[in-house]
């Protein structure tokens, strides 16, 4: 495939040459939509990474396909720009995808049998399958000898066999997308949603069938009269993350009630809580199936929580046994206050009881007669009595010491005991110390006193900076720029990486949280506001400023509150499971190491990340349209000569939008001309084209004298023994163009300029690249000119290079309006310096005609030829 688009190119190239313009120009095109794109996607990850922003994993992913399919377009363009060049692009964005993709890629799941296990039967390693809750269950079951209730699970494949068989995934997915945590209502809505829809689906027959054939074998206490719990066991519940209370559980529940009460549990996988605590704690919904625990009930007399260390000091020798009358459920969802019987823990000795702290309880919760469970009255004489005796506190505190020490760590455990005064273990789980409340860090500052000097913009980076602003306007300020400054500028532009580690924040006019500088910045922790719209116009130079990027606010002075304020750091290394996943794919997006594209490692096979290959890539179509200019050996097919005052030969090649249409979609042309060849001021449309050509038409440039010729070219005819016209397409010069975009191989006498622009409304897409070479004199003067030019770009904004004579000068990510008013003051340039290198003398004259050019003086002799 690849030798055969060469061939294409190769063949277009030789017999077709407006073709393969035309097929750049719209790679080109598509190649900036796509890193457009790229860059705005990039920064939303980078905004979620760095902000810890709190989203469901999914839209990790989404954005991240979404990401990965632009940068794909853009090394696709590239390559049909330049079939032959950058061939390994495309190797290092598979290698870099498919680390992403492998840390995206959701936990193997099964979705076959076994539906169904005893909880005899679970396997020990294998908590994926049972969840936490049942496999701790068993382990103490089958390890410790504790008694349990008899039951059984259902596994985490039916769980996934349930979502395929109904075809949930794609729903749930896009449910999860649109969820803002930080507002009630889109959590609700999407709970309700969500649970409606997994209440309505049909529990596959298989399922089905499974649960009801290890109803049936298994022998239960109670007979055929089956009183059972649906509990929850999700994968990642009861483990780090104990999602205590966030799921339901089922009391009381009659064979005939199972099938809908075991909807009920993983529906609640879905509820509003559930759905906060599990985003918030940074697990995704794939990695986090529902089993479902089928326990027999248990008829309390009373229930309870062991933790088994204090939860104030987990380094102390006590554990503390709660009970209450009745089930349980009461107690943990915090409705009753329990006894509580505090026991000391002693090495080598039974535990003792050290102190009893009797509860309030007026109610308990026990069976309902017609299912379910209901609140009533306890006995007065019975609420004077402690629900739990000091022989089965302490033989409570034995079951604590064996769990904590199987599971080696701090547990927390529900127990209860039946009508006959027998002891069961319902959970054992990791004890999570309760941190203490703190309160909430206040970041509005709204006793602030000083003056407000900017309000608005775009936050790139959050964070507080203060320093003395240091306005940029040309490139070659950045080497005075001070330690801790506050930079202020027309554009974020991607050269001020190098001075970053300077900075203590940055405010730009124009420019967006897309732009490679604020990817940066971001990476760097330099808080950024960009797009003020008129920073540099209200913060003067050398001036102490506080800038608050979060409230998109720049403050006169230093306030010193805001710089000691913790809202001035923020902690990237959050440690969720989420921001540890999010971590290593950034590692692949974000850095930037290609920055200088003078760099010698500015090379392909430097890329080091999926941001390097979008740089690169750029950088290289940015060049490879500039370069149309230099591989011109004739006249390209389909191009029309231009008919205008000033005395140059130029032929322009339309590759879109660039001349004006008639009503049949044909190009309008002066009847006096030749509709076929030729073309009139008038009829182009190209916004760079005209404003170049209304710099070159000022009515300070005197071209009256002058006559266009290529000299060179045609003295290396006429030494060679050939004859040529005057008006050979060999000697003209040539302009490529649509509506915004510009590529002019200009040739005046003995130098030549190649222009390429773009000029459109993406202001992030915009730029000029020039370049001037050439002369007819000798090297000391064709120098000064280029000192000449040098000091007029540097002065309009350009970053400029000089070697010996050429000039190389661009300009980036500009508004459309600021790129035109450049390209007429270029226009005004090529005209001012025509013949510059026959007259210019020395140094002094040239900066005296800096200042002249500026004052308005475009004319600075009186040439006929060179």
């Amino acid at each position: 495939m690849h030798l055969t688009n060469l061939f294409k190119h190769w063949t277009y190239q030789v017999f077709s040459p407006g073709t393969v313009l035309r097929d750049k120009y719209e790679a080109f095109k598509s190649l900036l939509n796509a890193d457009k794109k790229a860059h705005e996607l990039m920064a939303e990850l980078e905004e979620i990474y760095h902000s810890n922003a709190k989203v469901d994993f999914k839209v990790i992913e989404n954005k991240y396909d979404a990401f990965a399919k632009c940068v794909g377009s853009i090394i696709e363009d590239l390559g049909r720009m330049s079939p032959s060049r950058y061939l390994d692009l495309k190797d290092y964005f598979k290698k870099f995808d498919f680390y992403i993709k492998f840390m995206l890629a959701p936990p193997a799941f099964k979705f076959s049998p076994p539906f169904t296990l005893p909880l005899n039967e679970i396997p020990l390693d294998n908590a994926v399958m049972s969840g936490n809750k049942a496999l701790n269950l068993a382990m103490a079951a089958q390890k410790l000898a504790l008694p349990i209730p008899k039951g059984f699970v259902i596994t985490t494949h039916a769980f996934y066999y349930f979502i395929e068989f109904n075809n949930l995934r794609k729903f749930i997915d896009d449910i999860l997308v649109k969820i803002d945590v930080d507002t009630i209502a889109s959590i609700d809505n999407a709970a309700d949603q969500l649970t409606k829809k997994i209440m309505d689906a049909q529990i596959p027959p298989d399922i089905e069938e499974a649960i009801f054939q290890t109803m049936d074998s298994i022998e239960w206490d109670n007979g055929s009269d089956i009183r059972l719990a649906l509990r929850s066991s999700a994968v990642a519940e009861d483990s780090e993350s104990s999602f205590a209370g966030q799921y339901r559980t089922v009391l009381n529940v009659g064979k005939e009630g199972v099938l809908n009460a075991y909807k009920t549990v993983i529906a609640s996988k879905y509820c509003a809580s559930a759905l906060f605590y599990r985003i918030s704690y940074g697990l995704s919904d794939i990695e986090t199936p529902m089993a479902v625990l089928v326990l027999e009930m248990i008829d309390a007399e009373a229930s309870g929580i062991i933790y088994t260390r204090e939860l104030e000091n987990s380094n102390s020798s006590c554990m503390q046994i709660h009970s209450i009358w009745g089930l349980g459920e009461s107690l943990v969802g915090g409705e009753q206050s329990a006894d509580t019987i505090t026991v000391r823990l002693q090495e080598q000795q039974t535990p003792r009881i050290i102190k009893k702290t009797p509860g309030i309880q007026a109610t308990q919760m026990v069976f309902s007669k017609d299912r379910g469970t209901e609140i009533v009255p306890i006995p007065i004489k019975k609420q004077a009595l402690p629900s739990l005796e000091e022989q089965n506190a302490l033989k409570l505190a034995e079951w604590g010491i064996k769990l904590e020490k199987f599971f080696t760590e701090a547990q927390d455990i529900e127990w209860c005991k039946d009508q006959q005064g027998r002891l069961f273990l319902l959970q054992s789980r990791p004890l999570k110390k309760e941190e203490k409340s703190r309160e909430p860090v206040d970041c509005l500052f709204d006793d602030v006193s000083n003056p407000i000097l900017v309000s608005g913009g775009e936050m790139a980076c959050s964070g507080i900076g203060a320093g003395k602003v240091f306005n940029v306007e040309r490139e070659s300020d950045l080497e005075k720029i001070p330690q801790g400054a506050v930079l202020v500028a027309r554009n974020a532009s991607p050269h001020y990486v190098k001075v970053i580690d300077k900075l203590s924040a940055v405010v730009t006019d124009i420019g967006s949280k897309a732009g490679h500088f604020s990817s940066v910045a971001r990476e760097f922790g330099v808080p950024t506001l960009v797009n003020t719209g008129n920073g540099t116009e209200i913060l003067p130079h050398g001036k102490e400023v506080t800038v608050y990027s979060d409230d998109r606010t720049v403050y006169s002075g230093i306030v010193q509150s805001m710089v000691d304020s913790p809202c001035a750091r923020r902690d990237l290394m959050a440690t969720s499971p989420f921001m540890r996943k999010l971590k290593y794919i950034m590692s692949f997006i974000s850095p930037l190491k290609l920055i200088d594209p003078h760099d010698p490692c500015f090379v392909s096979h430097g890329v080091r990340s999926l941001h390097d290959i979008i740089r690169f890539a750029h950088e290289m179509a940015m060049r490879e349209m500039f370069l149309l200019g230099e591989k011109r050996v004739r006249k390209i097919g389909g191009s029309k000569k231009l008919i205008s005052d000033i005395p140059m030969l130029l032929y322009v090649l339309d590759v879109g939008g660039g001349l004006r249409k008639a009503p049949d979609n044909k190009e309008l042309t002066n009847k006096k001309t030749d509709n076929k060849k030729t073309v009139e001021m008038a009829d182009l449309e190209s916004i760079p084209m005209m404003a170049v050509l209304n710099g070159l038409q000022h009515p300070g440039i005197h071209w009256s004298d002058f006559t266009h010729f290529n000299w060179a070219e045609y003295d290396k005819i006429a030494m060679s023994g050939g004859i040529i016209s005057a008006e050979s397409a060999m000697l003209a010069s040539y302009a490529v163009i649509s509506h915004d975009y510009l590529n002019l191989n200009l040739k005046f006498g003995y130098h030549f300029v190649i222009l390429d622009v773009i000029c459109g409304d993406q202001a992030e897409n915009n730029y000029i690249q020039f370049r001037f070479s050439g002369g007819g004199d000798d090297m000391t003067k064709r120098m000064l000119r280029a000192d000449f030019l040098k000091g007029i770009l540097d002065r309009l904004g350009f970053k400029v290079s000089m070697r010996s004579d050429l000039i190389d000068a661009e300009l980036k990510g500009e508004q459309k309006k600021i790129i035109m008013q450049k390209l007429d003051m270029i226009g005004r340039l090529l005209g001012a310096t025509r013949l510059m290198d026959m007259y210019l003398k020395d140094s002094d004259m040239v900066s005296k005609y800096v200042e002249e050019f500026f004052n308005g003086r475009y004319h600075f002799a009186s040439v006929t030829s060179e």
